[in-house]
């Protein structure tokens, strides 16, 4: 059912038999028997009632992950359908501009009827007046004429001044203002059949290509026709304002967005261990056990290394950077666990005033080991922190130790990329060490090196889990840490987002310290 991603009947067949395996089959007669057979079969029910239970611990991990694909499924289409909703509400919009423009040209076009363009006086039944034309003898002997009655008047002469008088310096206002018009003798002395009306101000002779208006002035140039519009539809103004959509993203084009989802830390930590497993699968994830582990000579004197990871580690990175070769050897570090880290250990507790088997600051021992020429300055690179759930984070930790660059930094120094780097990393009360192995071909392994005890193969003892790349290696750190939270930890990380003002008080918080080979 787990594989047909049947959850459900998974869930409910595991809980029915756990039930029944613990309550019901114990109170059983045969239960209480103690033939051979009968232990045999009790033996079964209990080692499949172990199997169920981890199972089911998978199933509800799987469930709480089929729940955060259907909660991503649900705001997804919640988000489509208000796209949807407001390129609806937009259309309608439209629709409603397209109306109340077809209505205003509707009204224009009745008040054109009721009230016709046609010239003072003329009557209602007439709807166009042609004026007399005058020719140029007719016209001369009229204004020589001695007579009372003045001499026709000419066809009405469409004129005015430019638009952009409104814009005229006070120099150019002042010479139109002085300049007189011409006089209707003037006027009637040409002839204006020779005219014809290239715009709406301005008369133009029809044989000639000048620019200049009666007045002698220059004129605009003429309006731009249709087809030198023609692949300029930006000059084009609409009155009625813009009848199509505003943008594309109304009729349904979606603009993607960074989702983050906040991933309960339970469904993190089996995601992680699963990582993590198939890693180990393809080997890009190598673990090695140590022969010894911190604390294994507790009743030894001078040999007791108990809560002494915070001296382990850096002596370790300190050794891998001075070895030969590629790195530090697995014989070294069960060295410095059972010999070389009691006697410094008991150092530092006594220069601190600590008792026997005291947690130590990293940064004390630190300045301990620059003290007394174990670590040297010059082999610093950097310390980094913050969240170990945070990618950010942790490659701004990862950088440091890869290629030494600092966060923030301006030193432009060329880095040596085939050097050994080493760190140690705090985190929860506990240090390991990471340490750059540098091959031959110059590609780089990292090794994390941890004092504490593993059971492997029926023997505790310190491990040595070695990632073959990067990527591996930030995998390892995150099921590292998920692996080494408690309840309280888990609820903490859930109700509480990352802060750097409480990070002495969030279980995620690290703290490393790196240095390299000289």
């Amino acid at each position: 059912n787990v594989e047909r991603h049947k959850l459900d009947d998974a869930y409910v067949y595991g809980i029915r038999f756990a039930k029944f395996s613990t309550d019901s089959l114990p109170e059983h007669d045969y239960y209480r028997v103690k033939k051979p057979e009968m232990v045999q079969l009790k033996k079964k029910n209990q080692k499949d009632l172990r199997l169920v239970i981890d199972k089911l611990e998978e199933v509800v991990q799987l469930m709480d992950l089929e729940e955060l694909e259907r909660a991503e499924i649900r705001r997804r289409e919640e988000a489509a359908l208000k796209k949807i909703r407001e390129r609806e509400a937009a259309m309608r919009k439209e629709e409603e501009e397209r109306n109340a423009a077809a209505d205003l040209i509707s009204r224009l076009n009745a008040l054109d009827t009721m009230f016709p363009k046609t010239p003072t006086g003329v009557g209602e039944t007439q709807t166009k007046v042609e004026l007399p034309s005058y020719d140029e003898a007719t016209m001369n002997q009229a204004i020589n004429m001695d007579s009372d009655m003045p001499p026709p008047i000419p066809p009405p002469i469409p004129f005015s001044a430019p638009a952009e008088t409104a814009s005229l310096d006070t120099n150019n206002l002042n010479q139109q203002q002085e300049m007189k018009p011409p006089s209707y003798k003037d006027l009637l002395s040409r002839n204006f059949a020779d005219y014809e009306q290239d715009s709406v101000m301005n008369l133009k002779p029809a044989n000639s290509t000048s620019t200049r208006n009666l007045m002698n002035e220059p004129i605009q140039a003429p309006p731009p026709t249709y087809q030198s519009l023609k692949g300029e539809p930006a000059t084009l103004i609409n009155p009625l304002g813009p009848l199509l959509p505003a943008s594309l993203d109304i009729h349904g084009e979606i603009i993607s967005e960074n989702i983050k989802i906040k991933v309960p830390i339970t469904t993190l930590r089996y995601t992680s261990k699963r990582e993590y497993d198939t890693l180990q699968k393809i080997q890009k994830v190598q673990v090695f056990a140590l022969s010894t582990y911190q604390g294994r000579y507790n009743e030894t004197p001078g040999k007791d290394s108990t809560n002494g990871c915070t001296v382990i580690s850096p002596l370790v990175a300190v050794n891998h950077l001075t070895s030969n070769g590629g790195g530090i050897s697995d014989i070294m570090i069960e060295n410095i666990i059972d010999n070389v880290a009691p006697s410094i250990l008991t150092r530092v507790r006594r220069k601190l005033g600590l008792s026997g088997n005291a947690l130590i600051i990293p940064s004390d021992v630190h300045d301990f080991l620059v003290d007394e020429k174990i670590l040297k300055q010059e082999m610093f690179v950097g310390v980094c922190g913050g969240n170990l759930l945070d990618i950010k984070h942790v490659n701004e930790f990862l950088n440091l130790l890869e290629n030494e660059e600092v966060p923030e930094s301006r030193d432009e120094e060329k880095k040596d990329s085939s050097k050994k780097l080493g760190a140690a990393l705090f985190f929860h009360e506990h240090v390991v060490s990471i340490l750059k192995v540098v091959l031959p071909d110059g590609s780089s392994w990292y090794d994390l090196v941890d004092s504490l005890p593993r059971r492997k193969n029926d023997k505790l003892g310190g491990t040595r889990t070695r990632c073959k790349d990067r990527d591996s290696l930030q995998s390892v750190l995150q099921w590292y840490a998920c692996d080494k939270f408690s309840p309280s930890d888990n609820q903490y990380i859930d109700t509480n987002d990352w802060d750097d003002v409480m990070c002495n008080f969030d279980p995620r918080v690290f703290q490393a310290f790196v240095w390299k080979e000289i």
